[in-house]
């Protein structure tokens, strides 16, 4: 069954808002927060994951080389390589000082988890998505909303809708990106 339908991505997506109320749990928040930080600091290279690799990881892993951080990659679970990033995204990251420009998706490929040191991403569908590709790289997944203090450990996909959407989600992308580095000059 592809991963694209699996029965981890349905049951992530139902159970979502009751997973991230007790993700942001006190005691599991600041665990998880952590940990990521932990890992976002000490591995090299980073992987970032998302479903279509046009939004959301693209970004984040563009951001976070612009910053310094060399090897951050990204990729999708989406089955089409080679798509370009939204007109939209691609001006809105340049805000934030990321060219996606020339950027093109690509799908993960279970080698790449199994070799990854950290791999961050931002819902339950990703995780569900991992997990179906790969259940030993779940001890080395991470949420990306947990690397700051926002409310909320999940990154919702902009993709479809709209603008406000879109600068929401690269702004709190940019806010973890930046706690994380922060972690680094530690």
């Amino acid at each position: 069954m592809p991963i694209e339908r699996s029965l981890a991505a349905v049951v992530a997506r139902r159970l979502e808002r009751p997973i991230q109320w007790l993700l942001n749990r006190p005691p599991l928040r600041a665990w998880l927060r952590q940990r990521a930080l932990r890992a976002w600091r000490d591995a090299s290279p980073l992987l970032i994951l998302c479903h279509g690799n046009v939004n959301r990881s693209a970004f984040a892993a563009a951001l976070a080389g612009a910053r310094g951080r060399s090897g951050a990659s990204s990729a999708g679970f989406y089955p089409h390589e080679g798509r370009s990033s939204p007109e939209a995204t691609v001006a809105c990251a340049a805000r934030y000082g990321a060219d996606l420009s020339a950027h093109r998706s690509r799908r993960i490929e279970r080698e790449e988890l199994r070799s990854a040191e950290a791999i961050f991403v931002f819902d339950l569908e990703n995780v569900a998505r991992v997990a179906a590709l790969d259940p030993p790289a779940l001890v080395r997944t991470h949420l990306l909303g947990t690397l700051d203090d926002d409310p909320g450990v999940l990154i919702a996909d902009p993709h479809g809708r709209g603008s406000e959407a879109l600068e929401e989600t690269l702004a709190r992308i940019a806010r973890a990106v930046e706690h994380g580095d922060s972690s680094r000059s530690v």
